[in-house]
């Protein structure tokens, strides 16, 4: 891939153009052009989405959660809108623990959207259910997650068989599998599914912070009494992350950084009942 600023200014730092995207699969879902009553950000982090999705889709009402009290806060107090909520709210939790304000939306919820977030969620199962529950009766459930990779692809198989004594994380299939069958199980049956591989550029300094959110997505796993002693777990996964996704580039940012391109899994899942 040749450098160029352009290319550098769309793809580093954030994951807008994968939101799009998911919009533009809403969009194109609405072939009679219905009126979007409720839209659900699921994992709506700062807001920023929020705002997206209330100024593209244009509902009565648009509510973000998120697992993250402090992202809450902060999209409260930053992002806030006419006809818009957010709440404090793991979409993983047995419905009957839901905020009462948010299971006042059962049924009545046109979009679920999600973007970059349910990676985290291990219940899949009751997320399904609880995302059912929330559906109105021709509503359409949009979300992506990255698939952190199988970083031990490129290592020899004895290495791999020393470091899963003390992680080993779901494979792809494992990921995959589950969510259908899930969604299947709660009567989400219209399933598709897209695989694309987006790339970002960063600063190499700016992913040497950023690398920190992969390692703990793998750390959900992590069997500590089992690590040996004098292993540094975080130093290991970074260079196993790297050596799978990532490129150093000989090219330079305009401001004169190394870059470094890295290489997303990412699947996209639009589903219907």
């Amino acid at each position: 891939m040749d450098f160029d600023p352009d290319t550098y200014e769309k793809t580093s730092f954030d994951a807008i153009l994968p939101a799009k995207k998911l919009i533009e699969s809403i969009k194109a879902k609405n072939e009679t052009n219905n009126k979007y009553t409720i839209v659900l950000d699921v994992g709506c982090g700062p807001g920023n989405t929020a705002k997206m999705l209330a100024e593209e889709l244009q509902p009565e009402q648009v509510i973000g959660v998120d697992i993250d009290p402090e992202m809450v806060s902060f999209a409260r107090t930053n992002n806030s809108m006419e006809n818009n909520k957010y709440y404090t709210q793991d979409v993983s939790r047995h419905w009957d623990d839901w905020d009462v304000e948010l299971k006042r939306l059962a049924g009545k919820v046109s979009v679920i959207f999600s973007n970059y977030a349910l990676h985290w969620v291990q219940n899949s199962e009751t997320t399904a259910n609880n995302f059912a529950k929330l559906l109105s009766s021709n509503g359409i459930v949009v979300f992506d997650f990255l698939n952190v990779g199988d970083i031990y692809r490129l290592i020899s198989p004895e290495l791999r068989t020393e470091y899963e004594q003390w992680l080993r994380y779901p494979t792809e299939q494992e990921i995959i599998g589950r969510w259908i069958t899930d969604l299947k199980n709660v009567g989400l049956t219209n399933i598709e599914m897209k695989y694309w591989e987006p790339i970002s550029i960063y600063p190499i300094k700016v992913y040497d912070e950023f690398i920190n959110i992969p390692i703990k997505w793998f750390k959900q796993y992590l069997n500590d009494q089992k690590v040996p002693k004098n292993v540094s777990v975080d130093d290991i996964l970074k260079e196993l992350i790297l050596k799978e996704r990532g490129r150093i580039m000989a090219e330079k940012c305009p401001k004169g950084d190394d870059l470094i391109e890295i290489r997303q899994h990412l699947w996209e899942f639009v589903v219907k009942k």
